[in-house]
């Protein structure tokens, strides 16, 4: 399976359906379920996360959605979601809820790749992430 890798707490976001689409400089053409790999590096944690919500007014989505960090949650892949489609960020910017806009770079000329049917897995997976595309294989 395809995977891509993410600072938390934006892989959280992703799997447990708060971020729909994931900004990069470039397009992809690929579609379907991807594993998302939560980075090894500490970059912002929870209390940034619990910041861009409130900013974002989710006070109470912050209070109830928003878990302490653990160190298996970063350097695993936590979930999968599928990629549907990417688009231009010019072309989703009047759909954008404040939620959304805190949790990516609509910066113009950038891509969004739209996801959809996340799943988060009730444990997270050690794993190896690196930067771009990688290949991940799921243990059985």
């Amino acid at each position: 399976m395809k995977a891509y890798t993410v600072h938390q707490p934006y892989a959280w976001a992703t799997v447990i359906g708060l971020k729909h689409y994931e900004t990069r400089t470039r397009r992809t053409n690929i579609r379907g379920r991807v594993a998302v790999h939560a980075a090894k590096k500490i970059d912002k944690g929870d209390r940034v996360y619990m910041d861009i919500l409130s900013a974002a007014g989710a006070e109470e989505l912050a209070y109830h959605a928003c878990r302490k960090s653990h160190p298996e949650e970063y350097g695993a892949v936590v979930g999968t979601v599928e990629i549907v489609d990417c688009v231009p960020v010019e072309k989703i910017m009047d759909k954008l809820t404040p939620l959304e806009m805190a949790l990516g770079d609509y910066s113009p000329g950038r891509f969004a790749w739209v996801l959809e049917n996340p799943v988060m897995f009730n444990l997270p997976i050690p794993a190896r992430g690196q930067q771009g595309w990688w290949n991940w294989e799921e243990p059985k």
